[in-house]
């Protein structure tokens, strides 16, 4: 999956990993696991509805350095404020998989999209046009007070 971080190079970029606002969730599989080669489409399925509300690591223990809170594989890691929330051994089911999710992952605001600007290009040229500057306004004034040439003056502007 596209969305989801799949490669640390050591122990440094785990403390730098854990290092924000968002829930971070760690993903530790093998390739040569006959366990993890059915838990991880299964986890990717259920992480995909909670990648926009936290952190998705999915690494290998053959590529990635080891990490102290792993075992066995497979094995995720629910991390919230730099804390460990919830390690799980084994996956599980996707129901008590999303279950979990939403406990630990749920309740933190979804990323939102840009909006776009509410004024565009138009709006702003019609406001410039309108802008009273200097030189308009005593052409105004004299237009008021009637004095002659000040048609000429507030009609050029």
């Amino acid at each position: 999956m596209s969305s989801f971080i799949t490669h640390i190079a050591s122990s440094k970029d785990y403390r730098t990993a854990l290092k924000t606002w968002r829930p971070v969730v760690f993903y530790f599989g093998h390739p040569h696991c006959y366990a993890c080669s059915w838990a991880e489409p299964l986890f990717c399925s259920v992480a995909e509805t909670f990648k926009d509300r936290a952190v998705i690591y999915t690494l290998s223990t053959s590529e990635s350095p080891r990490h102290p809170d792993v075992t066995g594989t497979p094995t995720v890691l629910f991390y919230k404020d730099g804390k460990l929330r919830r390690k799980l051994k084994g996956v599980g089911d996707q129901a008590s998989l999303t279950q979990n999710f939403a406990e630990h992952i749920g309740r933190t605001k979804p990323r939102r999209p840009r909006r776009s600007p509410r004024r565009d290009l138009h709006w702003l040229h019609e406001q410039l046009r309108t802008l009273c500057l200097v030189s308009r306004a005593r052409g105004l004034q004299r237009l008021r007070r009637g004095k002659p040439g000040a048609y000429r003056l507030a009609a050029s502007s």
